[in-house]
This record gives structure tokens, sequence and C-alpha cells, in this order.
């Protein structure tokens, strides 16, 4: 991956934990599309990778499991409440926690793995963040779900215009 793509990636994660850490809408296609979008990239990677083997295979699986705990870990801590008749979230100070242990715990098997001879290209960091998202999500649409709240809804993009006129 590029140091600008890298980069990017990086920006992208440290704003949506400033915007989740002040509070946002909890919104289906905010929990929904990041995961999805970012596991599907990182498959591609995987598949595009030539050298991948079994054995990178089961050290992505292993980091995909540790990435999916730390990620629903996150997803129980996570303040959900009203704000305007919707149902809001706002990650409380054990969830930054939490994803920063997530993270840490994810590069430390990442070394691990590479030490034992995984080939480092062979897990992408789209899916590391993508399966974290996941996991979060995996617990955060049930509490909604049963919480009293409607989902709240999904504000329009300036690119929803654009796709309409089409």
């Amino acid at each position: 991956m590029g140091g600008w793509v890298l980069a990017g990636l990086v920006g992208g994660v440290v704003v949506t934990l400033v915007f989740r850490a002040l509070g946002e809408p909890l919104n289906w296609r905010d929990v929904v599309a990041p995961p999805a979008v970012l596991i599907a990239i990182g498959i591609a990677g995987v598949v595009g990778f030539p050298e991948v083997t079994g054995f990178d295979v089961w050290w992505i699986v292993g980091g995909c499991v540790v990435g999916l705990t730390f990620g629903a870990a996150r997803g129980a801590t996570i303040r959900l409440y009203a704000k305007n008749g919707e149902l809001w979230q706002r990650y409380r100070k054990s969830s930054l926690a939490l994803f920063v242990l997530g993270v840490a715990a994810s590069a430390g098997f990442t070394v691990l793995a590479v030490k034992f001879g995984m080939h480092e290209q062979a897990r992408p960091y789209q899916l590391a963040i993508g399966v974290s998202f996941a996991g979060e999500a995996l617990v955060l649409i049930p509490r909604g779900l049963r919480s009293d709240l409607p989902f709240a809804t999904d504000k329009e993009r300036p690119w929803d215009k654009l796709l309409r006129s089409r």
C-alpha cells in the first residue's frame, strides 16, 4: 500500500473517531457501508496478492478474529442516546481505549505472524479496519434495534443529488 493511501486511510479513521467521540447519528448507511467497503477492498487485496499461501490465510483469519473481538467489545461500550427523536451514538473513554488496544493487539499479532513466516502484504490494513468496524456493527445494530428509538435518518450527501439526476 502506498504512503498516501495509508495516510488517507489513517486520516479517515481519525476523523471517524473524532466524530464518534463527539457524538453522531446512528444510521444504517454509516454502520454498514464502511465495514463492507473496507472488507471488500481488503479481500481484493488478499486475492490480488500473488504469493499468498495457506499459512498466510490462517494468520489472516486469526487477525480477523482479533479485530472482530475488539470491535464487538468496543460496540458494547458505545453510548446510545436519543437526540431529536432519533438514535445517536457516542464513543466513551472505554470505547477509545478499546480502539487503541485493538490496534495494538492487531499490530502485535501481525508482527508475530510475520516473524513466523506470513507475508506482511497478505493482510491489508483495510481488511483489519473493516473487520474491526464490522464487529462494532454486529453489536451496535442489535442494541439499536432493541431501543425504542428509530435509527437516524441518513443525511443527504452532495453526490446523492448528482446520482439522482442521471
